[in-house]
């Protein structure tokens, strides 16, 4: 009885004492199902959110030059590395950005909407001067001065973000001389753009059209140069470092070179020089201005157009059937020149001048205006040696190669996402928001360009220059690049 009376080994209690792997095993066990509670999991889910949006917004800030709008939305939705509130899910979640009302129905909670950075990057480039092409800056400008936007032509199957700010037309308000300064400035090598001279009315300087002979004339009566004048304003044109005074007309002071209109005197530290040579300029002239800076007083060769736009050295070499007149000789030092309507005037502006960062410059008296050409195209292309000041800014890459350059390095060296630990969802909607931004600045680049060639296009027809280098050199190039910006996006 006693025996039968005992429970089988199989039934039998837990003993009080085990061994030591007996007892870790039971330990693991228990902590195994504490860990996949669900407080647990959500712990572990957050955790590497944090750390992938940590990841995000460095490689974002490393690249602030290539994605602005992407960098600064992020930091203002939460501030750095600090991961914003998810809010539930995607569609009740908040970008931050100010004025961004869009529910997040795409990408990741954690990150701004793709409308956000949109809005952003576009913000950026109409109203912050961080646009993809050399303009006239509204933070380096005199505030009584207007900046204005060209006339904008494109046609109805151009498509594209076409709502671009360009800022090329300076127009004087007072008066009194003021000053404006563009985004980008040359240290180094030779540089040229040119200015197209408007009157009050605006009407000729769109239309490419020289005014009369007659009315540049010195043998006008004064009565009638004086009513003139009063009409049309006056200007100065030249280049100018950034410690030039705004609220003074270029070559007021030591750090400004500059040309009048009246007689096409030269000034320099508020001295005018009115016998080196110059020649008077007014409304429907072309005004060049070349500066070359070189720190071993060596002249140096240039380069041409960035290949990408399709085009090559001789549309700024002045060949192609196009005359400029400009001289093929090479001036050495630092030093200046100009030119009115393809025609370099004197020899020298300027010579010696002293070393820095010089921004094309201008000053507009009363009701004068001035359009800017930049580049790449001119309507007087200058030789070889001188490079648009277009130049300057960089074409904005291609998506692709954007994201490759953010994902391949960060300020540490090292690549962003190369630990294990980050949400590939993140990843995935990061990737997406530096494709959208970076596709936005290189169609707005891209859109630039072209309209610029049309208005090239429009002041050569209408002067009667050859247009054969203009001729579809860029519109196929342009068209198939808008293209490839929106290609292989997962939104």
């Amino acid at each position: 009885m006693d025996e039968v009376s005992k429970p089988p080994s199989s039934q039998s209690p837990t003993p009080s004492v085990s061994s030591d792997g007996n007892k870790k095993s039971e330990v693991g066990s228990a902590a195994a199902v504490k860990d996949n509670t669900p407080t647990r999991r959500a712990a572990v889910a957050q955790a590497l959110e944090s750390a992938s949006f940590a990841a995000v917004v460095e490689a974002a800030c490393s690249h602030r030059n290539l994605i602005p709008g992407l960098a600064e939305s992020l930091e203002t939705s939460s501030g750095v590395g600090v991961i914003p509130s998810r809010g539930g899910n995607a569609k009740n979640s908040s970008s931050g950005i100010e004025g961004d009302n869009v529910e997040m129905d795409v990408g990741h909670p954690i990150l701004p909407s793709i409308n956000a950075v949109s809005n952003t990057a576009l913000r950026l480039i109409n109203d912050f001067n961080l646009p993809p092409f050399v303009t006239m800056s509204t933070k380096d400008s005199a505030p009584q001065l207007k900046l204005e936007d060209p006339p904008l032509m494109t046609t109805d199957n151009d498509g594209g973000n076409t709502n671009i700010r360009r800022r090329l037309v300076v127009k004087g308000a007072i008066r009194g001389y003021r000053m404006s300064r563009a985004t980008h400035g040359v240290s180094n090598g030779c540089y040229y753009y040119e200015a197209i001279i408007g009157g009050g009315d605006n009407s000729n300087i769109y239309s490419g059209q020289k005014r009369p002979l007659h009315e540049s004339s010195n043998q006008e009566e004064p009565s009638d140069l004086a009513t003139k004048r009063q009409k049309t304003g006056h200007v100065r044109i030249g280049w100018s470092t950034r410690s030039g005074d705004l609220q003074a007309p270029v070559g007021y002071d030591a750090s400004s070179y500059a040309i009048r209109d009246t007689g096409g005197s030269r000034i320099h530290k508020s001295r005018r020089e009115d016998k080196w040579g110059g020649t008077e300029f007014g409304p429907g002239d072309v005004v060049g201005f070349a500066i070359s800076l070189y720190s071993d007083n060596t002249a140096k060769s240039s380069t041409s157009v960035p290949s990408s736009l399709g085009l090559d050295s001789a549309t700024i070499g002045g060949t192609n059937g196009v005359s400029n007149g400009m001289k093929a000789d090479t001036p050495t030092g630092s030093h200046i020149r100009f030119f009115i309507n393809g025609k370099q005037v004197g020899d020298k502006a300027f010579d010696n001048i002293t070393l820095g960062t010089y921004y094309p410059a201008v000053s507009c008296y009363s009701d004068s205006t001035v359009k800017l050409n930049f580049g790449p195209h001119f309507v007087y292309p200058p030789n070889k040696e001188m490079q648009p000041v277009s130049d300057l800014c960089s074409v904005p890459p291609r998506p692709g190669d954007v994201l490759d350059t953010v994902l391949s390095t960060s300020n540490e060296g090292k690549k962003p996402f190369s630990s294990k630990k980050v949400d590939e969802r993140v990843v995935t909607a990061f990737k997406d928001l530096v494709k959208k931004e970076s596709a936005i600045r290189r169609d707005a680049y891209l859109r630039h360009v072209a309209m610029q060639k049309k208005e090239i296009l429009k002041l050569r027809t209408d002067r009667g220059l050859s247009t054969h280098d203009l001729q579809d050199t860029v519109k196929a190039p342009i068209e198939q690049s808008v293209d490839e910006c929106y290609a292989s996006m997962h939104f």
